[in-house]
């Protein structure tokens, strides 16, 4: 079988449309040789355009699961299985992936831990919260991991960890099952040692508020939010540091709380985060935000009120989310390498199941490099930078 195509361009929808149909065909559920359903039936499934369709049968023409022929529906081929395969039993591993499986950074890690996995050996169970508020959230985390301890058939848990303290019962209730856990993202609770990767998010949140003040800021807010998880806590310290290394003093005013809300009411929310930075002491000439999609509902509420982005408040997040969205990136921010912590979470949790709890754990922590866009460039500053080099090179 073909490795998955390694273009992060593809859309996170057409990933997780194309993961679903490549474990039908694994499966045995599309019948070897038969047709693909049409993509008219499978945009109604699931509930998106055929154009999303298109490219993930592309994706599964890539894999060598379908053949296509012009004018011609797909047709299935599911990969030969030596007999020793088809005797073996199949090992269910878990995933709880946080906000959704849709969501792009959480597709990229899905999509990485495909990569990885052989699906003649393992086949992967997929959940995430379906209610948006945060008690809710944790609550539906328990549930999963109490149904993981009662399915005899899980091998192992891939986590996105979101409960905190207040889930560590039931984590403990897990291990106790013999069920190992691997933690991704967000570092495992106090007391719970375990395998985890994730980004070195300190080091590089520093990086970009360093950018920030090369740029000759030197009042620049932080907007953090209400999770209490390592990676929030992790990416204020690189805030500090990279102020501390500057020689600015850190000012816990300029810190805010972006409040929980619903999906339909996150408008408000950011209109009363903009009007907070704009009424701030200074006031600031730049923003750090948490995370991306943070960052870019700032700048839509700061537009709102006629301030412009960059040259009058410049705005930087983490994650790298505009790499699957249309048109070329624009704000600067940290991008997480969400494929290949799929790919080493995977790996930690093969290596757990082979070795069990006496092998020492270990935590992998990637870089998330800067990459800087428009969002923090100031175009009459970098116009004179760029006129000034050209002057000193004649």
């Amino acid at each position: 079988m073909g490795k998955p195509s390694t273009n992060n361009l593809v859309s996170p929808s057409a990933i997780v449309v194309a993961n679903v149909l490549r474990e039908r065909v694994l499966s045995g559920e599309y019948r070897d040789q038969g047709w693909l359903p049409t993509e008219r039936e499978l945009a109604q499934e699931f509930g998106v355009s055929r154009t999303i369709v298109r490219r993930a049968i592309e994706e599964l023409e890539r894999q060598n699961l379908v053949v296509r022929s012009p004018r011609c529906r797909p047709v299935v081929r599911r990969p030969e299985v030596s007999p020793v395969q088809q005797e073996a039993r199949r090992l269910t591993l878990g995933l709880w992936i946080w906000p959704s499986a849709t969501f792009p950074g959480a597709s990229a890690i899905l999509r990485g831990i495909y990569r990885t996995l052989d699906a003649n050996r393992y086949r992967l169970i997929v959940e995430s919260p379906v209610d948006t508020d945060w008690r809710s959230v944790v609550h539906s985390e328990a549930q999963f991991l109490e149904r993981i301890t009662r399915d005899r058939d899980v091998a192992g848990v891939l986590l996105w960890y979101l409960g905190g303290e207040a889930n560590l019962p039931v984590l403990r209730h897990v291990r106790n099952a013999g069920i190992p856990l691997v933690f991704l993202d967000r570092l495992p609770p106090e007391g719970f040692p375990a395998d985890f990767v994730g980004v070195d998010n300190r080091h590089a949140a520093q990086q970009v508020v360093r950018h920030l003040i090369s740029r000759g800021h030197r009042v620049i807010a932080h907007i953090t939010n209400v999770d209490n998880a390592s990676t929030v806590y992790e990416r204020l310290q690189g805030y500090r540091d990279a102020l501390l290394e500057a020689g600015i003093p850190f000012s816990p005013e300029l810190v805010l709380t972006e409040t929980v809300g619903s999906e339909d009411g996150y408008h408000s929310v950011y209109e009363s985060l903009a009007e907070q930075v704009l009424n701030l002491p200074g006031p600031p000439t730049a923003v750090f935000c948490v995370h991306d999609v943070q960052a870019l509902r700032l700048v839509e509420a700061l537009r709102s009120r006629g301030v412009r982005v960059p040259e009058d408040i410049a705005v930087a997040g983490f994650d790298g989310l505009e790499r699957w969205m249309p048109g070329s990136p624009f704000l600067t921010t940290a991008n997480q390498p969400f494929e290949r912590i799929g790919e080493w979470a995977a790996r930690l949790l093969l290596r757990r199941i082979e070795l069990g709890e006496k092998a020492p754990y270990q935590h992998i922590l990637l870089e998330a490099p800067l990459s800087i866009h428009a969002s923090s460039r100031h175009p009459r500053r970098e116009a004179e930078t760029h006129s000034s080099v050209r002057r000193e090179s004649l």
